[in-house]
This record gives C-alpha cells, sequence and structure tokens, in this order.
C-alpha cells in the first residue's frame, strides 16, 4: 500500500505566509532564517544603526521567535556583546553586509558559524574558513581578530615590551609588535628603536607591557590604551563563512 504523508495545509499555508512577509521585508531573509532554525540554538543577529537593518534584524527575531529560538540583536557597539552573556550561540547572522569586520570577529569570537547572504544568484557559495588570531588576557576573557593585531607605545622612550614564544622571554624597550595570521600559525612582526626590525612565527605568542601604556589595534579598529599582559594564539579555521 502506497502512504503518503503531508503537513495539513494550515501548517503549510503558515510556513508560506511566514516567507513572503520575510520577503516582503527582505528576500536572502527567508534563506538565512531557514538557516539559522536549522543550527537549534540561540542566533547573534549581528545588524547595523540604519533603518533597513534594523527592520531587516527585527523580522528575523520574531519570525525565528515563532519557532521557539532565542535569537539576540547586536550591533557594533562595544557594550552590545554584552547582551550575549549566558547564551549559548550557535550562528551569527551577518546584516551589516560584507564591508563591516564585526559580523566575522563576532562569529571567531563565539566559535560559531557566521551566516551572510549569498553574494551571487543561483547556488550558494562553499562554506569557507579563515585563519584566525585568538586573544586572550589574564583574566580569561576572549576575543578574536581577523587580519591583525598591533601592540604600540604610547612613548617609546619610557615604554617596554615583553614577548615570550616557546618559554623564550625577549625584551625591547620602546619596542612595537604585529600579529597576523599566516597559514596556520602566528607571523610575528618586531621592532624599536634600538632593536633591528624581524619576523618570525609560531604558535602561540604572550605579550606583556610595562612601563608606560601602550594603545592596542585589532583589525584596523584601536581598541583603547593597553597595560598588562596578552596571549595570543594561532586559530586554523577558526572563522566559518557560511553563504546561504
Amino acid at each position: 500500500m502506497d502512504i503518503t504523508t503531508e503537513a495539513p495545509l494550515s501548517s503549510r499555508a503558515q510556513r508560506s505566509s511566514a516567507a513572503t512577509d520575510l520577503a516582503a521585508v527582505w528576500p536572502p531573509l527567508v534563506e538565512l532564517a531557514e538557516a539559522a532554525a536549522n543550527t537549534a540554538g540561540s542566533v547573534a543577529i549581528s545588524r547595523g544603526f540604519d533603518r533597513n537593518s534594523k527592520n531587516r534584524a527585527r523580522a528575523l527575531r520574531e519570525r525565528l521567535g515563532e519557532q521557539g529560538l532565542s535569537a539576540i540583536e547586536v550591533t557594533p557597539l562595544p557594550d552590545s556583546e554584552g547582551l550575549l552573556e549566558g547564551h549559548e550561540i550557535t550562528a551569527v547572522v551577518n546584516l551589516v553586509g560584507a564591508g563591516s569586520w564585526q559580523p566575522y570577529r563576532l562569529a571567531a569570537k563565539l566559535r560559531a558559524p557566521v551566516l551572510t547572504p549569498n553574494p551571487t544568484e543561483g547556488e550558494p557559495d562553499a562554506e569557507a574558513t579563515r585563519d584566525v588570531v585568538g586573544v586572550t588576557g589574564d583574566e580569561g576573557l576572549r576575543d578574536a581578530a581577523l587580519s591583525h593585531v598591533a601592540v604600540r607605545p604610547e612613548n617609546a622612550e619610557q615604554a617596554s615590551l615583553t614577548l615570550t614564544s616557546e618559554d623564550e622571554p625577549l625584551t625591547v624597550p620602546g619596542g612595537w609588535v604585529v600579529i597576523t595570521p599566516q597559514q596556520g600559525q602566528l607571523q610575528v612582526q618586531l621592532g624599536g628603536p634600538d632593536y633591528a626590525e624581524q619576523t618570525f612565527t609560531t604558535d602561540r605568542l604572550r605579550v606583556e607591557t610595562a612601563d608606560a601604556p601602550h594603545r592596542l589595534v585589532r583589525d584596523e579598529a584601536p581598541i583603547a590604551e593597553f597595560e598588562g599582559a596578552l596571549t595570543f594564539t594561532a586559530e586554523p579555521g577558526g572563522l566559518v563563512v557560511r553563504p546561504v
């Protein structure tokens, strides 16, 4: 006997209506909502401050909420990521656009894939991975960088920088360092007023400042004055980009 089971017409109509409503706001939301729902966990929606981005984020959040999924909107503001505390984020939805580092850095920090609108029509592009730099403070808080991290002294005449790799410390008065992910490792560029610039690779690097404040720069964005120590770790494939 040939038996076919189909969803009730009312359920199919509700799904169709929901997809139509999302498409009316922005067509890519239909695939983004489906992909986010398939992660079966809390979702971070990374949006901008313009009206379109706010409307798209609200529509996506409401749609996921109807499916019993938690979705939290975050913006590029530094304090916004605090809204995610206590949630196990399984995906970051990029509504900011390809021109912003924020959704991708956040995904790498949370070790979750970033779902982004397919840049071309037709079949979605293949999932891609990218090496990143893990950044951890002595208090255990973790961050991530995509392109590079730099530590530079505010006053080279007073400041001092100590780098430790493979348990071998090196102190450079007035020193600066730039750390870049490269082929699964960290590429480290180091220099100072009286220290010839050099480049080497490592899997892990501890950087400690002394005597004067330094400036910490991550992915082209100055963060703040930095005093203390940070540990940088190579994370091959630490960012997963999933076009949908």
